[in-house]
């Protein structure tokens, strides 16, 4: 296991972060998204077997408990709270930039916190490439799930199972000659928009949407990414109670995004490995980030799937 690793990294904000290791797997497993529970601990998706784990993120040294390995599930990807403790998941046999047996699934801790009851909601067939996924506040038995490959979001009610494309765009698409064909890859609904990223377009948009999810608005690009420097792409990431989003972005930094555009990395970029592949962001409480990882290898070290905790010491 990699040792904890605490590194001090002044953004250009002139704000000090500190970024500390808390957990990373000892052989290598890519964690692809997390959500919180109410009780603090984290969920987190992987590409491992299907696999769902849980960390506790405030103990010492702690370490990954798994969940379960949802059926006829080869990768997890989009995970969100749709009740009091109760996640759905989005999960599938995983090929090249495309999947097969596109599922979602519900986890449901309410009524046994040890042993949750999984359930095979609905299988998805028109879908491609499944990725990010949110509920929508006030009707959080609704869901909103990215398909990164049709550039679509796909609207599915997790009380009867109904799934449909309930939003289509060139904007959520890649575009056709993408070296990586991934289009929209995370997704947020807050503040009575739909937030998410492009992978291959470099764009943090966001556009209207009704509260059932049903009808959507303008799309407003906050920001884009100079695709021509060694910025990376932007996966997951998380939105707070201001608006403010903090972006998982390749292939080492995690980047703050305002309403206006601005943009700062808060953490890791340049040569640090405190971040290996950042795939997603949760917001605690006192100023903490989580951040996962999918891990990679540098400079010939091989680093596995990290969680790892961002204290921003001063934060707006």
């Amino acid at each position: 296991m990699r040792p904890c690793l605490t590194l001090a990294v002044l953004a250009s904000s002139a704000l000090a972060q500190f970024t500390t290791q808390i957990f990373n797997f000892s052989s290598y497993v890519d964690i692809e998204n997390s959500v919180l529970r109410p009780n603090g601990h984290l969920l987190l998706t992987t590409f491992d077997q299907g696999r769902l784990y849980t960390l506790d993120p405030s103990r010492h040294a702690p370490q990954a408990q798994l969940v379960a390995a949802l059926p006829v599930a080869t990768a997890l990807c989009g995970i969100t709270a749709i009740g009091a403790d109760k996640f759905a998941v989005v999960g599938g046999i995983r090929g090249y930039y495309s999947y097969t047996n596109e599922t979602l699934y519900t986890v449901d801790f309410s009524g046994n916190s040890a042993e949750p009851t999984i359930r095979t909601l609905v299988q998805i067939p028109s879908a491609v490439m499944l990725n990010g996924m949110a509920a929508l506040p006030t009707q959080p038995h609704i869901v909103l799930i990215a398909d990164s490959r049709l550039g679509c979001l796909f609207r599915v009610d997790t009380r009867t199972g109904v799934s449909r494309i309930a939003f289509k765009n060139d904007s959520l698409a890649a575009p056709s000659n993408a070296t990586i064909p991934i289009g929209i890859n995370g997704v947020k609904v807050a503040g009575g928009y739909v937030y998410f990223t492009n992978t291959a377009r470099g764009t943090f948009s966001r556009m209207p949407v009704s509260a059932d999810g049903s009808k959507f608005g303008k799309i407003e690009v906050i920001a884009n990414l100079d695709m021509g420097t060694t910025d990376g792409n932007w996966d997951d990431f998380a939105v707070d109670a201001k608006g403010i989003a903090y972006v998982a972005q390749a292939e080492n930094s995690i980047a703050r995004i305002q309403s206006s555009g601005q943009r700062t990395i808060v953490a890791g970029g340049g040569n640090s490995t405190a971040l290996i592949g950042p795939t997603s962001v949760q917001i605690g409480g006192n100023g903490k980030l989580y951040v996962t990882t999918r891990g990679g290898t540098v400079d010939g070290v091989s680093y596995s799937g990290q969680v790892v905790e961002v204290q921003l010491l001063e934060h707006e």
